[in-house]
């Protein structure tokens, strides 16, 4: 991250602006939100702040979260203190003992507040949503002897230990109904479930489950596997105080880059623990006591090779451990495209040979979206390369936004995207078109640049490859540049 550094006297006008505008922000957020409703023809009060607003939190789910000694801890309190920060809203915790009665107080009006869970079908009846501001990969957990699963799809019939009230629970009925389930209390509780042998598999955050395994010395647990849907974590609020989300949303956009990097470090530190054999250590340390009695001269040069030892040991484990997140990072990269963080064309491929033919009994649909952005050439010609970069860069952040969580957003190469939807019509997937265009045209671009996009889609056909159905949606992208861009073609 670059930091720009000014002259004193602008520093202290700026200094005096945002002191200004915190402490007016909330206040003009307030009464906007609070205007509307002066006017309405029911009987509903307007919003107040004068008492704290009561929330509550998953128990027992560090690092995000947990209730230790009657206290909120964990990444979600240390967020919620620069929200009061701000703002000046303030909060009362609701403590509870499980999740599930969390979910059950959100539900009744009891807890107005959440701030950190993800949104799911079931929780929009009941909350609305701030903007995304955690993310965090979902992973398969296993016994060491088990082998490496690689994804959800190859689980067959192991049994799955799945928290009660999480997302993935809804998520994992959906879309792997025949997958055999193990219903737990909370993620504690189903990695004991696959260490006692109850359960072949525990599927969770990642960063919990670490956190889980350290705490409670399951070390005979490891990763099995990598899950696509990924949580994203945002504050959930009860519609009476659906008004605060505005206010949260700016407060949330205003924490800056090394305030988040110091709450990540600070509570998803993982310790390297070895698991010493201490009767082989005490039988060498007999053997080297004996050697050092009967051979006092190589007392010092003993001392000093050991101590030599020692220090390269440390260097060894350092250079593991850098080994491990360089392999962590090329893994990411080869199926990753790193100018966007979209998958790339080599993960694209991989997909395609796993697909390959749809046989005539299969009730599933599938369908592919090509995207290629309208006169992409001309904006690198005219504004630069980097402004063509950023401009990748927000039109995959749209792209994202826009489709569904089992859609799969890949660059295929310069200005050319593919969305490859599972469980989808023609239909379905010309309407995914039509979102994407009306997102595009509502927002503005770097330089505030106009930005518009071609589409071809079409349909899987029985027996038919998906190479030869993405030839099909490539056919249709040429037809709809070929009549006048900015156009949805269907193959």
């Amino acid at each position: 991250m670059t930091l720009s550094y000014r002259k004193l006297p602008v520093q202290a006008v700026s200094a005096v602006a945002v002191k200004l505008a915190a402490l007016w922000l909330p206040f003009l957020l307030l009464m906007a939100a609070i205007q509307p409703m002066s006017g309405r023809a029911d009987n509903t009060a307007p919003l107040s702040l004068e008492q704290p607003i009561p929330y509550c939190v998953d128990p027992d789910w560090l690092p995000y979260e947990a209730i230790r000694d009657g206290v909120h801890v964990g990444i979600s309190a240390d967020y919620l203190q620069l929200i009061t920060q701000r703002t000046g809203i303030q909060f009362q915790l609701i403590r509870t003992s499980s999740w599930q009665e969390s979910l059950q107080l959100l539900q009744s009006g009891q807890c107005q507040l959440s701030p950190m869970l993800n949104r799911s079908a079931t929780r929009d009846n009941y909350l609305q949503f701030s903007e995304v501001y955690f993310r965090s990969p979902n992973v398969l957990v296993s016994l060491r002897q088990q082998p490496f699963l690689q994804s959800i799809e190859n689980i067959g019939d192991r049994s799955l230990a799945v928290p009660r009230g999480y997302r993935l629970l809804e998520y994992i009925k959906r879309y792997y109904p025949q997958t055999p389930l193990v219903l737990v209390d909370n993620e504690p509780a189903g990695l004991e479930a696959v260490a006692a042998g109850e359960a072949d598999l525990f599927i969770g955050s990642l960063y919990s489950i670490n956190s889980q395994i350290q705490r409670k010395s399951l070390y005979q647990l490891k990763v099995a596997g990598w899950v696509g849907l990924e949580d994203e974590l945002r504050f959930g609020i009860a519609e009476d105080y659906k008004a605060l989300i505005p206010m949260i949303n700016q407060a949330l956009l205003a924490i800056s880059e090394q305030e988040k990097i110091d709450i990540y470090r600070k509570w998803t530190q993982i310790d390297v623990i070895t698991v010493t054999n201490y009767q082989l250590l005490w039988q060498l340390g007999a053997i080297a006591l004996a050697i050092i009695l009967l051979l006092s001269v190589w007392n010092y040069r003993s001392r000093y090779y050991n101590q030599r030892l020692h220090e390269q040991n440390q260097r060894l484990e350092q250079s593991q451990r850098e080994l491990e997140k360089a392999v962590t990072e090329l893994e990411f990269l080869s199926n990753h495209d790193p100018l966007t963080r979209l998958y790339n064309r080599n993960h694209f491929d991989r997909t395609m040979q796993r697909v390959q033919r749809r046989s005539p009994q299969s009730q599933e649909t599938l369908s592919l979206v090509v995207i290629d952005i309208d006169y992409f050439k001309d904006i690198n010609d005219k504004h630069g390369h980097s402004v063509g970069d950023a401009i990748l860069r927000e039109l995959a952040a749209i792209l994202l936004a826009e489709v569904r969580e089992h859609d799969q957003v890949t660059r295929w190469g310069g200005e050319e995207f593919v969305i490859l939807c599972q469980h989808t019509t023609t239909a379905e997937a010309k309407a995914l078109c039509q979102r994407i265009t009306v997102a595009i045209g509502q927002h503005t671009f770097t330089n505030n640049i106009r930005l518009s996009c071609s589409f071809g889609v079409a349909e899987q056909t029985p027996q038919e490859d998906l190479l030869q159905c993405f030839e099909r949606a490539d056919k249709a992208l040429y037809q709809a540049k070929k009549s006048g861009r900015n156009q949805i073609c269907l193959a």
